[in-house]
């Protein structure tokens, strides 16, 4: 008889991985997917606290989808207890690697640095800080990839307030051999440059084969923290890689101000330093430390041959081929080597207010020869950008395009923004020409809309009994089907509410951009 259930929720179990104080971890095997996959239950009952951080653990890895992040598959309640379904990690943790290994080679090393820093700067990006980065934390696979796992204690800038009391002002959250100073005094109020003294931490074990500072809260070992006292790498090992010195002597400055202010620089550092080298190899050498033996010795790991030779060359080539490039698409070989040949087109266009710059459809032009099979002229497409000089408060934005050099002759335009296309046909001539385009005066689409609404604690579809309304021109709340297909109409600011009989009604503004016409609304309604 198994010490495991046989099922938990749709997941057949297969073994138990761990098993603490607050819960236990199994492997099991998903049903549709038909791969292994991690459950992590939460076994405290009555704690509502390390509940809620359990349940915000969930939503914070729901919104993280990336491949150094683990994936988070679903999550429930069963009984009394709550699930996270995850991503298995066929590998092990980088700590059990270090166990193994005691140290790892410069180009590992930054390896996995930069796998973890991609990781964290999308989840940085996301406003969610992680506050537990160590090797316990960093899983690698049997293929050599890196993976962020444990979001237990992270912080997130959408947290409600209730949320944000699980981490009270003024206590400590973290593993103290990783913790940067400020996060001894507040877990709370960190932010990515706590992450960024962590990985430095790690760095230093991962490179010398023991961390800078004891894994204790004494006294002694704070006031080293604090004053960032521990003993020079270089002193353990002379011949440690400089970039990667450099490196840890900045991440783990006790004064956040004087680290990096985010991982972008250490991102470009790392890709700079292992452009010198073969990923590919490098992967496949990480995998051996997984799978070998405590006695197998690490292959050397060579430079690619002729990287200098080569790096020069081609970025010699490369800055030549730029400034040719540079000149000929800036236009400033036509305006004069060429100018008796080649005259300058530009297009100018009006859209509606609502598709302002920073929307995410572009307007694009086409240029096209007059001749029968309409062939397109080279280097010629061009993206509309917005007019700086125009007053903002009208209804109407204008945009224009960058010049197209032509030479003389008939042309045909294509401008393509959505679902609108326009064609027009024109000819080029020794003179300026700017072509001025208005077909989106009067465009309007009607909107269809579909609705979903749960129950936010126990995720029931209550779409039945939801009632979706929108403010309608003269300031009364009516149900779509109520809005005529005239007044009903993208480009503009709608204010909806969702409300349902035993729930807090919820209201929101959403702008329906001018080329959008079918909106869907999925609501989450908490019950009174």
């Amino acid at each position: 008889m198994a010490d495991f259930p046989e099922m938990i929720g749709k997941y057949k179990v297969t073994a138990i991985i761990a098993k603490g104080g607050m819960g236990t971890v199994y492997k099991a095997i998903h049903p549709s997917l038909k791969r292994y996959v991690v459950i992590k239950k939460l076994s405290i009952r009555g704690n509502a606290s390390l509940r809620e951080r359990f349940k915000r653990e969930a939503q914070i890895l729901l919104e993280l989808h990336h491949p150094n992040v683990v994936h988070m598959f679903d999550f429930f309640k069963e009984g009394s207890f709550y699930y996270i379904v995850l991503e298995y990690v066929d590998g092990m943790a980088l700590d059990k690697l270090l166990k193994k290994r005691e140290k790892l080679s410069s180009p590992i090393t930054m390896l996995i640095l930069r796998d973890t820093c991609n990781a964290l700067k999308y989840a940085h990006e996301k406003g969610i800080i992680h506050r537990d980065i160590k090797p316990g934390n960093i899983l690698i696979s049997r293929h050599g990839e890196v993976k962020l796992a444990d979001f237990g204690i992270a912080s997130s800038e959408k947290e409600s307030d209730n949320e944000s009391n699980l981490t009270q002002q003024g206590s400590a959250l973290g593993t103290p051999a990783y913790m940067s100073p400020e996060q001894f005094s507040d877990s709370k109020t960190v932010d990515q440059r706590a992450d960024i003294y962590s990985l430095g931490i790690m760095i230093y074990e991962m490179i010398i084969g023991k961390k800078p500072f004891p894994g204790n809260f004494s006294a002694e070992t704070l006031a080293q923290i604090h004053k960032g006292k521990y003993e020079n790498p270089k002193k353990i090992d002379k011949n440690i890689d400089p970039t990667i010195h450099k490196l840890i002597k900045k991440m783990i400055q006790p004064n956040p101000k004087r680290r990096f202010q985010n991982v972008d620089k250490i991102i470009k550092i790392c890709n700079r330093y292992l452009d010198k080298y073969d990923c590919d190899q490098l992967r496949n050498i990480l995998t051996q430390e997984l799978i070998k033996e405590k006695s197998f010795e690490e292959p050397e790991i060579k430079v690619k041959k002729g990287f200098t030779w080569i790096f020069l060359s081609v970025a010699g080539i490369l800055a030549i081929c730029g400034l040719s490039i540079f000149l000929w698409t800036s236009g400033f070989i036509h305006k004069t080597i060429l100018r008796h040949w080649f005259s300058p087109v530009t297009i100018s266009v009006i859209l509606p207010a609502s598709a302002r710059g920073d929307a995410d459809l572009p307007i694009r032009a086409f240029f096209f020869e007059n001749e029968n099979d309409i062939p397109e002229v080279n280097n010629t497409r061009r993206t509309f950008i917005i007019d700086k000089n125009q007053d903002t408060s009208k209804s109407r934005s204008k945009y224009h395009t960058k010049p197209v050099y032509l030479t003389h002759g008939s042309y045909r335009l294509k401008v393509v923004t959505g679902s609108y296309v326009w064609w027009q046909t024109f000819d080029v001539d020794s003179a300026e020409k700017n072509i001025n385009l208005d077909f989106l005066k009067y465009a309007r689409r009607s909107i269809t809309v579909h609705t979903t609404a749960i129950d936010s604690r126990t995720h029931a579809d209550i779409t039945d009994i939801t009632d979706f309304k929108f403010l309608n021109n003269n300031g009364k709340w009516v149900s779509a089907y109520e809005l005529s297909p005239v007044e009903f109409t993208n480009g503009r600011v709608w204010s909806i509410k969702a409300s349902a009989k035993g729930y807090q009604t919820e209201e929101f503004e959403l702008r329906i951009e001018w080329y959008q016409d079918e909106l869907f609304i999925s609501t989450s309604l908490d019950p009174k």
